[in-house]
């Protein structure tokens, strides 16, 4: 299976916060087989500046993790790291950006949906090892991907108006005709831990606690998307 190099820049205050992400990652390493994280850190906006200026001026930058409450530069002309991500967006289109902060506010979620779009926004509250392999999985092969806080707070800003796409239909859909979770790859055209991260994140929507498909699909019929 050939392997893809994926090039990540780290932008946290913490050390060793950076640390722990960057452990997380080997762990994707040894377990998937899949992905090689070539991991620079930066623990200020003007060192993630210069990295970007120089560095990753003539090197792909796949993915950004991204902690928005940092110290203004020192030319005083970024305020926060969510100043620095909107540079990293308008500079680098094609980078995906993961943000993981603690600050859970409905206002400053809104405000980092709309200035950044990241494919992954993450409270650190709801941060734990299992989710954040399925977090950084879900934006490297099927972005976005949304902490439960996110997507209460989604829920309650638009109703149940929370995207659905046709492969998250498509797997309610077959649930519901009783197929099996290990034979949904042969109905839609993900992996199977990409469908498992899914029904995952489907849980997470409808708010099934104890992971029951039967009270998935209870859930969905009761939303109207069956």
């Amino acid at each position: 299976m050939e392997t893809n190099n994926i090039n990540v820049l780290m932008v946290d205050d913490h050390k060793m916060t950076l640390v722990g992400y960057s452990s997380a990652l080997e762990g994707i390493n040894r377990t998937s087989n899949i992905y090689q994280f070539t991991v620079t850190h930066s623990t200020t906006i003007d060192a993630a500046l210069r990295e970007l200026n120089e560095w990753f001026n003539y090197r792909l930058l796949h993915l950004v993790f991204l902690d928005i409450q940092l110290p203004k530069d020192s030319n005083n002309q970024y305020q926060s790291g969510e100043d620095l991500g909107i540079v990293i967006r308008k500079k680098f289109p094609q980078t995906k950006i993961i943000i993981i902060t603690t600050f859970d506010n409905n206002l400053l979620i809104q405000n980092l949906l709309e200035s950044i779009n990241p494919e992954g926004l993450i409270i650190k509250s709801d941060l734990v090892p299992e989710n954040f392999m399925d977090a950084v999985l879900d934006v490297l092969e099927d972005p976005p991907y949304y902490s439960k806080t996110v997507i209460k707070f989604l829920r309650k800003q638009h109703g149940f108006n929370y995207h659905l796409d046709r492969l998250d239909r498509l797997i309610i859909y077959y649930i519901s005709a009783g197929k099996q979770t290990k034979d949904l790859p042969n109905y839609v055209p993900l992996s199977l831990p990409g469908i498992e991260r899914r029904k995952k994140r489907l849980k997470e929507i409808f708010e099934v606690e104890d992971g029951n498909d039967i009270h998935l699909i209870t859930r969905a019929r009761e939303e109207g998307f069956l």
